[in-house]
């Protein structure tokens, strides 16, 4: 080996993707496609690939384990950055920005780890239905470069916690 073989080398184990990743569902509820979320950004995959859940429960869970990188000063938005890079945005309805912070309950700070299932916010669904916002949950992965795959199997209803998907990092 030279003085440049590292150089030049290219790292087998960085090209292989990663295990695959369970994502659990962030809510009870009723999955359904992205597309089909409220909101013509998340539908139209503008900030990435995900999916929707009508909740049928106030208490948001991870979907992913990580850390929690950002939380919107309204509430209604974390992010979340897993062990391998992708970018989780976890958003609790539709233009809920708007209604400053008051039916959400932030469980988790910027800079926490947390792993999948754990509660990250609550939210009074009933408050967003009343203030005449669409209530659903949207998990989007804003970072599809480092994505090899992304596999989300569940269909109608799910449960907080459960397994809904898996993905895998390039």
């Amino acid at each position: 080996m030279g003085l440049f073989s590292n150089l030049f080398h290219k790292d087998d184990a960085a090209s292989e993707p990663s295990a695959p990743v369970t994502i659990v569902a962030p809510v009870d509820g009723v999955i359904k496609p992205i597309e089909d979320v409220p909101d013509d950004t998340f539908a139209a995959k503008i900030l990435g690939d995900g999916f929707g859940v009508v909740p049928a429960s106030g208490t948001v869970v991870a979907p992913v384990s990580g850390t929690v990188t950002t939380v919107a000063n309204a509430k209604h938005a974390v992010g979340i950055t897993t062990e391998h890079g992708v970018e989780v945005l976890v958003h609790i309805g539709v233009d809920t920005v708007q209604l400053n912070g008051e039916p959400f309950d932030m469980l988790v700070a910027a800079g926490q780890t947390i792993t999948a299932g754990q509660p990250i916010e609550r939210v009074d669904v009933e408050a967003v239905k009343a203030a005449g916002k669409p209530t659903d949950v949207i998990v989007v992965f804003t970072n599809p470069a480092v994505i090899d795959s992304l596999d989300v199997t569940a269909t109608g209803e799910i449960t907080a916690g459960d397994p809904i998907g898996t993905m895998t990092t390039k």
